[in-house]
């Protein structure tokens, strides 16, 4: 990576660069951020472009130049003085905070600062972030904490109030659009993903294996069944869904396309035409035609509460069957 990073940086969040060159050139930068904000929105952009301004060689006009041997360390992940945590699993655990908690009381290896990142802070386990708490009140000179989350809620009362929030504006609609275009994200699925997320490096992670192409025709043909009435929808769970539903994350996706098109559907109904699944308008209209507003939105509030029967550990299969025969029910 080169300066692009820091121009990338500022393209994604101008007014935070801006504020945060301001806050640095007055000596003011707090020693703990909560860096919130949706999927996409730039969050572990913004916490490099904060370690790279704060050990960058070659400043220029407020800004890091991104090339020098600092900064590109940074990119690469290996400058010895700025440390990231990140979940393992679904979590992240008191004995990775303890490995950090041990560099706290170690002054920099080649300066006086050190830089901590954590990524998706709202996975701490309450012991974890009861543990980072106590040293985020006392971090010590030259130390500096920036916590990224997607989920402020799930981040603990006690550290939101000790920290300096930074809330990030979701990426530009038209720039979300022209940056799925330029990563190769197939037209139809373009406004599928607006959905789902902001970010187009997840995308590309979805698109691997034409999983996404997959699942997008498997949640389709799934709904022109469900709406038709067919028990078919059923057994397209068994044989069509499983097969992509081969990790926690994909599970969840494969729910929220399922509840994505139900809620085009409601949308058009309602007189909307702004869809997710816009390639599907006609057989949506079709089944507006066929239903009355009632019936459609029983079925699309049937599809909310999918993540919770998940949440609960009820598997999959159980959760998208169920669903299934609450539509068919719902409808008929």
């Amino acid at each position: 990576m080169t300066s692009a990073a820091v121009q990338r940086a500022v393209e994604l969040q101008p007014a935070i660069i801006e504020r945060l060159q301001r806050i640095i050139e007055q000596n003011e930068l707090a020693h703990a951020y909560l860096i919130t904000g949706p999927s996409g929105s730039g969050k572990t952009t913004l916490a490099r472009w904060l370690a790279m301004r704060l050990f960058c060689s070659h400043v220029h006009n407020g800004q890091p130049d991104g090339t020098c041997p600092e900064c590109q360390r940074i990119l690469s992940g290996n400058h010895p003085d700025v440390l990231v945590a990140a979940p393992t699993g679904r979590q992240i655990k008191v004995d990775t905070l303890r490995q950090m908690k041990a560099e706290f009381t170690k002054s920099g290896l080649e300066g006086n600062q050190k830089v901590f990142i954590i990524k998706d802070a709202d996975k701490m386990t309450v012991s974890a972030a009861n543990s980072l708490l106590k040293f985020i009140e006392e971090p010590g000179e030259g130390i500096y904490i920036f916590m990224l989350t997607t989920n402020r809620n799930a981040i603990l009362p006690t550290i939101q109030s000790r920290t300096q929030l930074l809330e990030l504006r979701p990426l530009a609609p038209a720039k979300l659009q022209q940056s799925l275009e330029e990563s190769g994200v197939p037209k139809e699925l373009r406004p599928v993903v607006t959905g789902l997320t902001d970010s187009t490096a997840q995308v590309k992670e979805w698109l691997t294996n034409d999983w996404l192409t997959n699942a997008y025709q498997a949640v389709v043909d799934w709904y022109q069944q469900v709406a038709a009435g067919k028990m078919l929808a059923y057994v397209l769970v068994e044989t069509e869904m499983m097969k992509l539903a081969d990790s926690r994350e994909h599970q969840s996706l494969l729910l929220d396309l399922m509840m994505l098109v139900w809620r085009d559907t409601l949308m058009v109904a309602n007189g909307t035409d702004q869809l997710h699944f816009r390639s599907q308008e006609q057989r949506i209209k079709q089944v507006v035609a066929h239903y009355p507003a009632t019936k459609i939105l029983a079925a699309s509030q049937l599809t909310l509460g999918t993540h919770q029967l998940m949440a609960a550990n009820v598997s999959f299969q159980n959760v998208a069957e169920q669903l299934t025969i609450r539509i068919i029910d719902a409808m008929h």
